[in-house]
């Protein structure tokens, strides 16, 4: 009797186990934060700026932080102390070997000594505080690949969640054709990876796709009879239709929040279609407390992902504060 009462307990001890790591994998996440527009805090708070980072940092294990994502408009002016503030800032990430990602925005790129846009890309002062060798060097946490070796304009990073695969493609602000052809067989050579794309100009508050390349002189063609830039509704054609590995589509650049999903037809006579989210974050027009003058207030977007659920979850919270602004919005992948 000794024997099959002790066989008994070994057997329920070993179906509980089961069923503890089965709901663990159902209940485990990783976060990734987003970092919307920073203009304002490079150019006059740099101390919110430092703040932020310092959230995620001491947030980085309770919340189980895998990457950081910045959206764009990391300057308001394209001006080297604002560009010293952000390189200072993520300093602080790297520090705590919390991996990250970002972008340019149309501020980022403004003729950094008239600050208007004529229609080049000025991205000299991006690579010079956030140069290749910042992130492609050996024992470093970054790893991915370049459109120009030599430039950070337009790059991919790797990341894995234990058996999770996932790239973050980041594009310059309305990328050329040329981009987004790189971008795509990068997509395509990762099938089983799932990807973000990551670009400052893409989504208004009401979850418009933006047709403004005019606004920052990108419209029309070059000399050489080449697009000077894509608006949102052809990046979408290009490469985020074509692609079905991609899964997030993420800007800034327009005040607001939106959160959208958009169903993609595998074929024009199929039944089957397949889910893309297309997310706005940009807090710049927020106002500090008892005061007219523009700031972000320190806001971030927590977006958990729970993979063993195919769901993911949105919060946005201040890193001066603490405080959620809001209850946490529930978006659900598609189960393959």
């Amino acid at each position: 009797m000794k024997t099959n009462k002790s066989f008994l307990l070994i057997l329920l001890f070993m179906l509980q186990t089961l069923v503890n790591l089965s709901a663990q994998s159902k209940d485990d996440f990783f976060a990734i934060i987003l970092l919307p527009d920073t203009q304002h805090y490079s150019s006059s708070y740099p101390e919110i700026f430092y703040a932020q980072m310092d959230w995620i940092k001491e947030n980085k294990d309770p919340l189980n932080i895998q990457y950081v994502i910045q959206l764009g408009d990391i300057t308001n002016n394209n001006k080297e102390y604002a560009w010293q503030v952000a390189s200072k800032s993520f300093k602080i990430l790297e520090d705590a070997v919390i991996p990250y990602s970002i972008v340019y925005g149309d501020n980022d790129m403004k003729n950094p000594d008239k600050n208007y846009y004529d229609g080049i890309r000025h991205t000299n002062l991006l690579n010079k505080y956030f140069p290749v060798s910042r992130f492609n060097k050996p024992g470093s946490w970054w790893k991915g690949g370049f459109f120009n070796p030599e430039k950070i304009d337009n790059y991919y990073c790797l990341f894995n969640y234990k058996e999770y695969g996932y790239l973050i493609m980041n594009l310059e602000l309305a990328p050329r054709n040329v981009v987004l052809n790189w971008a795509d067989s990068i997509v395509s050579t990762y099938p089983s990876r799932k990807v973000f794309v990551v670009t400052h100009d893409y989504l208004d508050r009401n979850g418009n796709r933006l047709n403004d390349l005019n606004t920052f002189a990108l419209d029309g063609k070059d000399k050489k009879g080449k697009l000077k830039g894509n608006n949102a509704e052809a990046v979408f054609k290009k490469l985020v239709k074509k692609n079905p590995n991609i899964i997030l589509v993420l800007c800034g650049h327009k005040e607001g929040e939106f959160e959208k999903e958009v169903k993609i037809k595998s074929s024009l006579d199929s039944e089957k279609s397949r889910k893309v989210f297309e997310i706005l974050s940009d807090y710049q027009d927020e106002r500090l407390k008892g005061t007219d003058e523009k700031s972000g207030k320190g806001l971030l977007r927590v977006v958990k992902f729970y993979p063993g659920k195919n769901e993911i979850s949105i919060s946005t919270v201040s890193a001066l504060t603490g405080k959620s602004k809001e209850n946490e919005i529930h978006l659900y992948l598609e189960k393959k």
